[in-house]
């Protein structure tokens, strides 16, 4: 990245810590493995630091990527001089095309190295020995430059459980002697593994179950990055999973600025201005959505992608296919037969054969508990309720979702919907 006009320093670093972060991690990482993670991390905001005082003070150099990668390569270089770490674990690590350090850090800094380690990471972040928590936020700390203290806002938690996290993490990393590779072997659930990940990263952001905001956009466009690595690599360019993962992010992604009015309040797709979706994005996402179609099997972001699909297509509310909806959610159940799927499908169900059919499927899923601590079941059995005229029902349905629920706007909705059957009833 080269400066631009008018770009401030602060700016600057900003798109540093955003961008080259986990580059630079990903490539010093190899130097010293997934047991010395942290001293690749160090040397990387050390670097960061240096960039922020040096052009405060000089000026910001014309190329200052280039001028990052290399105070990066040399503080890598003094490190593996001095021997601070394990002699074996850096004998092992450069085995690469040459012998020399310096050589093999800066063949390691080409744009084909840096795509390659980029990918070796997130299988690293991703690996089995951790829970699914762990690997979210193990992407979020490495792959995206979060600091502690921004994880620990996207999480709605404190810094000393997020730490708690990383080191039982980088533990189990190092207890597995997980290896810097794309794998060769069991490559397909390995990578089933990284996808799972980056969509629960997505879902985060999409659809908070914490704070102030329904959206925290900055974990949605990770996702989306991070995912366009994996499906502009050759490896993986015709894999048709994560070209389906992308089309739901980008159709999904499409209706963020009218998910909300200017006041804050959700707005149900019935109630959004689709001249204000974003059209570039839902063909990028309908043309990853095309990649796919030539699959010979399909699976669960294949089916959510097309579900996307006809919603961002359709003119009108009125206009939604709702027939190949309700079918998608019934093949998705093949795949997937959770309770929330379950829900979803029964807002298609309502819409093609009427709210009662609905609410006896949703009576049957109440049956099993599954989602007694879930706030949208209870708002989606209220919303049904409210509009068969079964006011009283509603309430309490209402109530019981304004106790679980965990987002502020969520919590207006919610209160706006009460209201209103307090009112009628």
């Amino acid at each position: 990245m080269h400066k631009k006009p008018g770009q401030s320093i602060d700016e600057l670093t900003d798109h540093f810590f955003r961008h080259e972060y986990a580059k630079m991690v990903a490539v010093i990482g190899h130097y010293f493995k997934t047991e010395n993670l942290n001293l690749a991390e160090d040397i990387v905001q050390d670097s960061l630091l240096q960039a922020l005082k040096h052009w405060e003070f000089h000026g910001i150099p014309p190329n200052p990527t280039a001028w990052l990668y290399s105070v990066a390569k040399n503080k890598t270089l003094n490190v593996l001089k001095r021997g601070n770490i394990n002699r074996k674990v850096i004998a092992e690590s450069i085995s690469l095309s040459s012998s020399d350090p310096e050589v093999s850090i800066a063949e390691n800094f080409s744009p084909h190295k840096i795509a390659d380690s980029l990918l070796e990471m997130m299988f690293v972040c991703c690996h089995s020995a951790l829970s699914r928590e762990a690997r979210v936020v193990l992407i979020l700390k490495t792959l995206c430059g979060f600091n502690i203290s921004e994880i620990a806002r996207a999480f709605i938690t404190n810094h000393e459980t997020i730490n708690k996290r990383l080191v039982r993490a980088r533990k189990a990393l190092k207890e597995n002697q997980v290896q810097f590779e794309i794998p060769e072997q069991d490559l397909g659930p390995r990578l089933s593994s990284v996808l799972e990940a980056i969509y629960l990263l997505f879902n985060e952001g999409y659809n908070a179950t914490t704070g102030d905001h329904l959206i925290r956009y900055e974990l949605c466009l990770e996702a989306i990055r991070l995912t366009k690595l994996i499906v502009d690599h050759p490896k993986f360019e015709s894999n048709t999973t994560a070209h389906a993962l992308l089309a739901l992010m980008y159709l999904n992604s499409a209706r963020f600025e009218t998910r909300l009015d200017s006041d804050g309040n959700i707005l149900e797709m019935s109630q959004q201005d689709r001249s204000r979706w974003n059209t570039k994005l839902i063909n990028q996402g309908l043309f990853h959505l095309d990649e796919i179609r030539n699959a010979k099997e399909i699976g669960i972001y294949p089916i959510l992608a097309t579900v996307a699909a006809h919603h961002a297509t359709a003119a009108t509310y009125e206009d939604t296919d709702w027939r190949s909806i309700l079918t998608l959610y019934d093949q998705l159940l093949t795949f997937d037969n959770s309770p929330v799927v379950k829900l979803n499908r029964a807002v298609a169900l309502a819409k093609v054969h009427g709210n009662q059919q609905a609410l006896k499927a949703l009576a049957a899923l109440e049956a099993t508990g599954a989602l007694r601590s879930y706030a949208p079941f209870y708002a989606t059995l209220g919303s049904l309720q409210m509009e068969e005229g079964f006011y009283s029902k509603a309430e309490i349905n209402f109530r019981h979702a304004l106790q679980l629920t965990g987002t502020t706007p969520s919590t207006k909705a919610l209160n706006t919907k009460l209201a209103e059957c307090i009112k009628k009833n």
